[in-house]
Parts: structure tokens; sequence; C-alpha cells
């Protein structure tokens, strides 16, 4: 059963054809679905069924465009020493882009309100720029002489 309804996938791919201009990977940071089917002491049971939400709803999004893809790393396979690598702290994990950091991250499955932030941040990656306004970019550029390090925590309503 697909989680985006008909009409909104079509909303999406119609959104995306006039707002995407480069393409855009994104990276999925799972575990496999053998191991979802385990429950380990110490873990949340419902790991393994949001992990595989998640990359049931990005398989459905990257079909909407042909400029978007979908690579996924198993955590505790393959996809272990990029997940180590990245610094990757919890599952499910989004890298937005192909940069070799890995900047760019949402933890958890993008369901409901999150799910606008996931296409606001694709949309900003294909168009290679701020979606600030210029001047406070400009202003941006000039105070921050250092990384930075930002979190943005969400609770769910």
């Amino acid at each position: 059963m697909a989680l985006l309804a008909e009409d909104d996938r079509k909303a999406i791919e119609e959104h995306f054809e006039g707002t995407l201009e480069s393409d855009v990977v994104l990276r999925l940071f799972t575990q496999s679905a053998a191991r979802s089917l385990l429950i380990v002491p110490g873990e949340q049971a419902q790991t393994g069924e949001r992990a595989k939400m998640t990359q049931e709803l990005l398989e459905e999004l990257v079909a909407c465009s042909p400029k978007l893809s979908l690579q996924v790393y198993d955590v505790h396979g393959d996809g272990a020493a990029e997940a180590q690598r990245l610094g990757i702290e919890h599952i499910p994990a989004i890298v937005f882009g192909d940069d070799e950091d890995g900047r760019v991250r949402f933890y958890g499955a993008p369901l409901g309100n999150e799910f606008g932030t996931v296409i606001a941040s694709i949309e900003a990656l294909s168009k290679a720029q701020p979606m600030l306004r210029a001047e406070v970019a400009d202003a941006a550029r000039k105070l921050i002489d250092e990384p930075v390090h930002l979190r943005v925590f969400v609770t769910p309503t």
C-alpha cells in the first residue's frame, strides 16, 4: 500500500517539475528488514517500523522526479563504515545531497508536518542557494567565520 495518496503524488510531481533545477541525492541510513524483525532489549521496538516507513516514503518521493535518487545504507551491514564516517547518531537518518560531510540531515521518520521539511530541503539543494532573503544570507556570510553546528528539534503534536 502506497504511503502517498495518488492526488498528493501528482501534486508533488507537478511541484517538482517547476522547482527542481539540478539532481539531488538522498542517502537513507537504516537497518535491514531482517534486523528490524528482531527486538533487542534497550532499543525502541518501533525503530524498525519507522525505518521501513521512511524507506517506503522516500522511494515513493524519488519516483516523483527523475532529478531525485535514493541510496540506502544498512548501518548494521554494508553501510556501517559510511554511517560511522558521517557520525550517524540514530536511524532512520536522511542525509540530503552528496557532499562529503553529509551536513544536512534529518533524523526520524518525516511523517506528518515534517514531510514539508524534506520537500523544502530537496528544493533548496536543487537550487544550490540558501532559502534566506539575500540580505540575511549576506549578513550571515560576513558575521559567521567558523563552522556552526545547528540542530532543530521538533516534537509531535
